[in-house]
């Protein structure tokens, strides 16, 4: 072989190893990308999408098996939030049962137990 078909060689395979090396330096910081748009949802409000980000990010820990404390981390900001979701949740039901209640039937109450 001619020198400059080692050069190719050479050259392509260094090519496809910086490929895989930026793949895998993109799949260990997607994990950090999923938390980061988990907080800014939740910061936002948006509690349910929150909670999604934060379960990929920990799937994504998990499945890497890397950085172990982030993913404890990961873990109770998920039980928070569900906590958060479940009160709301209530909250709402129980907001939603007194606008129920007519007017007439609070009147009716208040002057039952008026002395």
């Amino acid at each position: 072989m001619s020198p400059s078909q080692y050069l190719l060689l050479f050259v392509s395979l260094a090519v496809i190893a910086l490929a895989i090396i930026l793949f895998i330096l993109h799949k260990k910081n997607s994990h950090t990308e999923l938390y980061s748009e988990g907080v800014r949802n939740e910061n936002e409000g948006h509690y349910r999408l929150a909670l999604r980000n934060y379960e990929d990010a920990l799937q994504e820990i998990r499945k890497l098996k890397i950085n172990k404390e982030f993913g404890k981390k990961i873990a109770g900001r998920i039980k928070i939030l569900r906590t958060t979701i479940d009160y709301e949740k209530n909250f709402q039901e129980e907001k939603e049962k007194y606008e129920n209640i007519n007017n007439s039937d609070i009147a009716r109450a208040i002057g039952k137990h008026r002395p």
